[in-house]
């Protein structure tokens, strides 16, 4: 099938008037068409389709005479001989055709209806000439024009014949298992990607065309390949044209005047109607409960106007924001061109994709720098020294915070056409107060005012006030008509928000900049991060789930989905929070605080654990994981090295001490485990290692400029005095107790005015 759903040269064209035939073959309708669906391997590009092969194409069945305009055998033109009718709609009709001047090719013709003569001629010199040259692999092409005095003028089609979008939807609705259930909408996306790269050739193309009346019924899938397959609406943006009710853009003029941004609307509409998806509020919160982590969505259940059943995860809340933007009633309010578009459609296509795999889908963000902060809250850090100055402290669960989440979120790529574009994407990573002052004699820009903006957030002793006063600033350089409209200033305004510890206020900024640009990662971090801070968990682990499967670089995500797992709680709560740790790969810049926060959430396991034949796996599962951190995972820190040395004995002692773990085990433990990490294998020797490694974090906190930590240490050494065991002498290169006393008479002796040593000196030396 191929060529003609037209409808007339101007204005709407209510459904009724237009068809698409042959409506019913073989006594099915034509939706129901026999074909075969073949599913294409795993693949990351966002373009690829399924194979669609039509069991009986239409070339191939019998001729019927009373179908044709001309008698049988005679030619269109002298070239064209007429086999039967494809379609038909106001404008006119197509007929398959063969052409017996291109050995013997398949076309398609598209004869006018007479009535439509008076304008037509013009119309298809007008189409001919401005299609014939404008080649597309998902445009149909146009070979040739002419005239016959018995039909009037024609055009010379590519012939395709395949399954148009409406079919399909019908097609996967009816089976959704050819299509791959919820793979389903990534294929939605890739109609989409390959539509748009259509459109976007059109928009392009001097002085600028637009199609006009996109819809389902308008495009083909044969094989591999789409094509749009009708040319008769094609005209010059801002001429008269056809649209179609339902598709059409409010914005279009009363003879269907058009502009690029229109045909995008009803690219939207198209998409929607493929998908069944609504993009209400109550739409996009059912679609966020239905794909939570542990929602009520399954891979066996669809939901009520959804093409196929809904996947999991954030996805497809993404994919209906696209089309919620794609078609809001204002041209300044949906997607600037196809270009922009194609971006936030790839971006959902990597989420989708990545959430229903597990796989990483990577393509680096069009308009994010990615952060090099982990936003760990200090899970992925050695804990501190005053951790053991506060016996009974928390774990470090708690997210970092919102001041410091708020410098150090991902950063929009600087604006290509602002005047400081160079300078600013040469900036080094170095401290806010010395790029400050760096650009402190730059120029006033927009970009500039942002920068401004986040490093006064950052500096020591942040300045929100300043911050704001640079914000502003950006908004006057924006201007009062774009800056309503301007996702940068909003994702400013969440930042400001946070700095002042307004995170419900966030959030909602960081929401509108998710509605505009819904393909992006960096707003679902940072509403991710929001609703932690405000306690919703369910909410905050598919936010992160969503960046963290596509980038599972990016340690920020892992982090929060992790202490979103904790906080959920769960009899294997923990196994899920390391798993998420687990799968920042190794050569992230996160890696090491990774494999850092799994050691200490193993160690918090642990002392939480009672007896119970699982703690020797889970203490053995803590010391692999710690031999792994100091001898591959990249901690070479020696000071961190002693504090995770110690929090880990002191799970194991803690375990001995309250009855979890016998003599035997441990024993057994210390003979499993790297002997790298000289775990001892009796209770003596562990409270000797205790001691000692008391003692090693006493002297770092004495060497600490931080006035605290001079009481840290006294803590420390007293700690060091009550865990050693009682004996004659506490490490191996100690003096015997003798050995003192012989040393202090033999001192005495030669010095008679010297006397004994008293409880008011002091302890001995150990």
């Amino acid at each position: 099938m191929a060529g003609d759903v037209g409808k007339g040269m101007s204005g709407e064209v209510p459904d009724s008037e237009w068809s698409f035939g042959p409506l019913v073959v073989a006594g099915q309708p034509a939706f129901l068409r026999a074909a075969r669906v073949e599913l294409p391997e795993e693949n990351p590009d966002p373009t690829v389709l399924p194979t669609i092969t039509l069991l009986e194409r239409t070339a191939s069945r019998g001729i019927d005479p009373q179908e044709l305009p001309l008698p049988p055998g005679q030619l269109l033109a002298g070239q064209y001989l007429l086999i039967r009718p494809l379609g038909y709609g106001g404008m006119g009709d197509v007929y398959l055709a063969l052409d017996t001047k291109v050995d013997d090719r398949e076309v398609a013709i598209k004869i006018l209806h007479p009535e439509q003569a008076a304008v037509a001629a013009g119309a298809l010199v007008r189409e001919r000439r401005a299609l014939v040259d404008l080649s597309h692999d998902d445009i149909i092409r146009v070979y040739n024009y002419g005239h016959h005095p018995e039909v009037g003028d024609f055009l010379v089609l590519q012939y395709v014949d395949g399954l148009t979008l409406e079919e399909v939807r019908a097609r996967a609705r009816l089976n959704p298992h050819e299509f791959g259930g919820a793979r389903f909408y990534e294929f939605v996306l890739a109609y989409g990607l390959r539509i748009l790269s259509a459109l976007g050739h059109l928009h392009a193309d001097p002085p600028g065309k637009v199609y006009g009346d996109l819809k389902p019924d308008n495009v083909m899938h044969d094989g591999t390949a789409t094509k749009i397959i009708d040319v008769g609406s094609v005209r010059a943006t801002g001429l008269p044209g056809l649209t179609t009710g339902g598709f059409r853009a409010p914005t279009v003029g009363p003879n269907g005047e058009s502009t690029g941004q229109d045909d995008l609307y009803s690219l939207g509409e198209t998409l929607r109607r493929l998908s069944g998806l609504g993009t209400s509020p109550k739409d996009l919160a059912r679609l966020g409960d239905l794909g939570a982590p542990d929602g009520p969505a399954t891979a066996a259940t669809a939901t009520e106007g959804t093409t196929t059943p809904v996947p999991r995860g954030l996805g497809l809340v993404s994919l209906a924001r696209v089309l919620q933007r794609a078609t809001r009633s204002e041209r300044h309010e949906r997607f600037a061109d196809a270009r922009e578009m194609s971006e936030q459609l790839r971006g959902v296509f990597r989420e989708l994709r990545s959430l229903r795999t597990g796989i990483e889908t990577f393509e680096p963000s069009p308009l994010f720098l990615q952060s090099a902060y982990a936003l760990d809250g200090a899970l992925g850090s050695a804990p501190p020294l005053a951790h053991w100055a506060a016996p009974g402290a928390p774990s470090p669960y708690a997210p970092p915070s919102p001041a410091e989440v708020a410098y150090r979120l991902p950063v929009p790529r600087p604006d290509r056409h602002d005047d400081h574009h160079a300078e600013l994407s040469r900036l080094a990573d170095a401290a806010p107060e010395a790029l400050l002052q760096h650009t402190g004699d730059w120029s006033d820009s927009t970009e500039v005012h942002l920068l401004r903006c986040r490093l006064r957030l950052g500096a020591a002793g942040a300045r929100p006030k300043s911050a704001e006063r640079e914000l502003r600033a950006a908004e006057e350089s924006v201007g009062p008509e774009r800056a309503p409209y301007d996702w940068r200033l909003d994702w400013h305004r969440g930042l400001l928000a946070l700095a002042q510890d307004q995170v419900a206020v966030a959030g909602g900024h960081f929401d509108r900049v998710y509605a505009a640009i819904p393909g992006e990662y960096a707003p679902k971090l940072a509403l991710g991060y929001c609703a932690e801070c405000l306690g919703r968990w369910h909410e905050a682990l598919t936010f992160y789930e969503a960046v963290r499967l596509r980038n599972p670089s990016l340690g920020s995500a892992a982090f929060g989905a992790a202490r979103a797992r904790l906080a959920l709680g769960g009899e294997r709560s923990w196994e899920e929070a390391v798993r998420e740790l687990d799968a920042v790969p190794q050569h992230s810049r996160h890696r090491t605080a990774a494999r850092t926060a799994a050691v200490r959430i193993g160690v918090e396991h642990v002392r939480n654990a009672e007896r119970s034949g699982e703690l020797p796996e889970r203490l053995r599962e803590m010391l692999r994981r710690l031999g792994l951190l100091f001898h591959a995972h990249g901690l070479t820190d020696e000071d961190a090295r002693a504090r995770l040395t110690l929090e880990g004995w002191e799970a194991v002692h803690g375990a001995l001490t309250r009855g979890a773990l016998d003599r035997t085990e441990l024993a057994a433990l210390a003979g499993d485990a790297d002997p790298r990490l000289g775990l001892p294998s009796d209770e003596p020797g562990l409270r000797k290692d205790l001691s000692r490694l008391h003692l090693a974090l006493a002297h770092q906190a004495a060497r600490s400029a931080a006035p605290e930590d001079a009481a840290v240490a006294e803590v420390l050494l007293d700690r060091a005095y009550e865990v050693r065991p009682l004996a004659f002498r506490h490490r191996r290169d100690s003096p015997w107790l003798g050995k003192i006393l012989a040393d202090w008479l033999r001192t005495a002796a030669s010095a008679p005015s010297h006397r004994p040593p008293s409880a008011s000196d002091g302890p001995l030396p150990p």
